[in-house]
């Protein structure tokens, strides 16, 4: 990400308070990417990250530089990679450990109870329907029928977060130079 800051203005700000001002970036110029681009279609596709992938590993992937790790960080709203970047393996043991105590805590201890409102399904035309859940405590879960209801233990919460993470859109190439050049010029605008 070597040259995202580039991108950004500066300003003169006396830093010691000295009254002799110095040129700092200013990064607290930011932009987000449009919703309504984000929507379409032809412009991203849907990449699944990968044991191994960084953002910078899937920059240099995609479009041929790793210094454009900050337009996949931005295009998918991720603002702390540490934390929204998903982990594999002993990293996600890890994290689990760390959070919940020990893996056999987070794998036995219920998290989440859900009343089920529908279940996920397919339409004839193809069209997905997503499942549709409410969290309730567990006195209201006990009263409802096995069909009716799902508890969801820590760790199968975390593994689920874990996986929604690794799904992200890459804008298209061809778009990125427009994407580059719009950032640009909203930055640097007064």
């Amino acid at each position: 990400m070597s040259n995202y800051f580039s991108y950004f203005p500066t300003t003169l700000h006396d830093l010691r308070q000295t009254g002799q001002k110095t040129e700092v970036t200013n990064i607290l110029r930011r932009f987000k990417v449009r919703s309504a681009l984000k929507d379409r279609t032809d412009v991203f596709y849907e990449y699944s990250i990968q044991f191994g992938d960084r953002p910078d590993v899937i920059a240099e992937k995609f479009y041929g530089n790793p210094d454009y790790a900050w337009v996949v960080l931005h295009f998918n709203d991720i603002i702390d990679p540490q934390f929204g970047w998903p982990l594999f393996g002993v990293d996600f043991d890890n994290f689990v450990i760390g959070k919940y105590g020990s893996m056999a805590s987070a794998k036995s201890t219920v998290k989440n109870y859900y009343k089920v409102i529908r279940d996920a399904t397919v339409k004839n035309d193809g069209t997905r329907i997503p499942k549709f859940e409410l969290v309730v405590d567990q006195t209201t879960f006990n009263t409802l029928s096995p069909t009716q209801r799902r508890s969801e233990t820590q760790y199968d919460y975390e593994v689920e977060r874990n996986e929604e993470l690794k799904q992200i859109r890459l804008i298209e190439p061809r778009y990125l130079s427009q994407m580059i050049d719009e950032v640009e010029t909203i930055l640097q605008e007064d």
